[in-house]
């Protein structure tokens, strides 16, 4: 039997796999064109996506209309006699609107599955080094332009605390039933942010606020989807607001460990 792990090309997905696989477990990668193929929007691919697997691991693109298909089959993954799910959403979507993508899912997986475990990371350090802040960064020549005051802050977690956190909840049953909002051990600003990566390896060399307007704009014209931005800036605004600086005790509680400091991060990142 086998832990079946979604998005595997992902930031997490790929980490879990990998992490799993270091422990000597069976673990199986799934996406359209992956070792397993898992289409969201193809149901006769589900079934032989979930032979033989016992655990899953779940994460759905953030505004990819893909919901009520995810949904669909960890409804399909229960009824085949997978045990365990543990489901990545984001920091706060408990918070959203009853009908949310990310309340919706989190909804499903409570009722599906006996054995279950939510976990909600902040913002990713790998944002700024292999994620969306990079890439943004890359296009405009080092320079990260978000609708954000550069004083604002977040609370950023590295996707490592967030890898071993979900590999703990799919093998050990004292996850079971919990709901983990991940984030670092402190806040941190953008101008901060830029003052440590600033010459080193990082894409992101300086930054600049800009309205909602224009960050539209510029990631539509780089290829993201209307609906991808509007999220986005959704997001973005919550930090604005000081939603994401807020943290948490959630690294320690799962892990028995304190999260890792950006600047930690940084320093690793950047040899």
């Amino acid at each position: 039997m086998s832990t079946l792990v979604t998005g595997a090309t992902g930031q997490v997905g790929r980490r879990v796999l990998t992490e799993l696989r270091t422990r000597g477990l069976s673990a199986v990668g799934a996406s359209r064109s992956g070792e397993r193929r898992l289409d969201w929007t193809d149901t006769s691919s589900w079934k032989p996506a979930l032979e033989g697997v016992r655990s899953l691991f779940v994460t759905v693109p953030m505004a990819s209309g893909l919901t009520e298909r995810a949904g669909a089959f960890l409804e399909s993954a229960a009824d085949s006699g997978v045990g365990t799910a543990v489901l990545a959403t984001a920091m706060g979507a408990e918070n959203g609107p009853p009908d949310s993508e990310q309340r919706f899912l989190e909804s499903r997986v409570r009722e599906s599955f006996d054995r279950w475990t939510i976990v909600r990371p902040n913002w990713f350090d790998q944002d700024f080094t292999e994620g969306l802040f990079a890439r943004l960064a890359r296009s405009r020549n080092g320079r990260l332009e978000l609708p954000v005051p550069k004083r604002s802050a977040v609370s950023f977690v590295d996707a490592r605390d967030v890898t071993d956190t979900i590999v703990a909840a799919l093998i050990d049953e004292r996850h079971h039933e919990h709901e983990y909002t991940l984030t670092g051990p402190a806040p941190v600003t953008f101008r901060e942010m830029v003052r440590m990566t600033k010459g080193t390896d990082s894409p992101v060399w300086r930054y600049k606020k800009v309205d909602e307007a224009g960050f539209y704009f510029r990631a539509t014209d780089m290829g993201l989807s209307d609906r991808y931005v509007d999220t986005l800036n959704e997001r973005f605004r919550a930090i604005a607001n000081g939603q994401a600086a807020k943290v948490t005790e959630d690294v320690r509680r799962a892990l028995g460990r304190d999260p890792v400091p950006m600047a930690k991060f940084v320093r690793e990142a950047v040899i």
